[in-house]
């Protein structure tokens, strides 16, 4: 896998220099295909150093930081935002049993999911989780399968929202992340997490975080963060976007 970092400058939004580095995905026997926040971390470390050798730029220019990343991930994290396992990738396929029993069963089926469940899912934001590689299948997974990790789940993230915990210390998740667990309510006036799909989908509300627009800051980059980025502390950090 590869991570990039890219610096741009506000003149028609042109980008000034990016670098690279890859990562590992790791996959299991059982169909899963995870990934390490840690190399993560590693990549994004080196990449955005090498960005200050490879132009003119000071780490005092930068005005802002944003991430747009892979979707559909899982990451388990505890209440300072550490993860709790390695994140399952929108690869992992390991939930066909979750799957079966979140919309798999009924009489009535359409591509093989509950016509009743999927309906409701349809009227409230037009889509549905249809696929075994879905978040909310690797949640039930790790909830029916370990336990003892699940029981310390303080919430549920995303690749980029992991990393925005990482660098601001404050947990949250964008609304277009929110959306691709398909727990969203995209109806207007309604916006926001529909506690009605979260029962069907048997989601503790508790793991859902609060939600924050694309552009909205999400904070500002901590100490550490900064010390090991090689920036400066106080940079806001925004909320990004999901790609496929």
């Amino acid at each position: 896998m590869i991570e990039f970092s890219v610096v741009l400058d506000g003149v028609g939004i042109r980008m000034v220099c990016h670098t690279d580095a890859t990562y590992h995905l790791y996959i299991l026997e059982n169909g899963g295909a995870e990934q390490d926040v840690e190399e993560w971390w590693k990549a994004i470390v080196q990449t955005t150093k090498e960005l200050f050798t490879k132009t003119n730029v000071k780490p005092a220019e930068i005005a802002g930081l944003s991430f747009c990343t892979q979707m559909q991930g899982v990451v388990l994290v505890d209440r300072n935002g550490n993860a709790l396992r390695r994140p399952m990738s929108y690869l992992d396929t390991r939930a066909a049993g979750e799957f079966k029993d979140g919309l798999g069963k009924g009489l009535i089926k359409v591509s093989g999911c509950n016509l009743f469940k999927l309906l409701r899912n349809l009227h409230i934001n037009k889509t549905a989780s249809m696929s075994v590689k879905d978040p909310v299948y690797k949640y039930k997974w790790v909830e029916k399968n370990e336990p003892e990790i699940f029981k310390n789940v303080y919430k549920w993230l995303d690749v980029k929202d992991y990393l925005i915990a990482r660098c601001t210390g404050n947990i949250v998740r964008t609304t277009d992340s929110a959306f691709s667990t398909f727990l969203y309510d995209t109806r207007k006036g309604k916006e926001g997490w529909n506690a009605g799909l979260v029962r069907m989908y048997g989601v503790d509300p508790a793991h859902l975080p609060e939600l924050i627009e694309c552009t909205d800051e999400a904070g500002t980059l901590t100490a550490n963060a900064a010390a090991e980025l090689g920036l400066l502390e106080g940079i806001p950090v925004f909320g990004g976007g999901d790609v496929i």
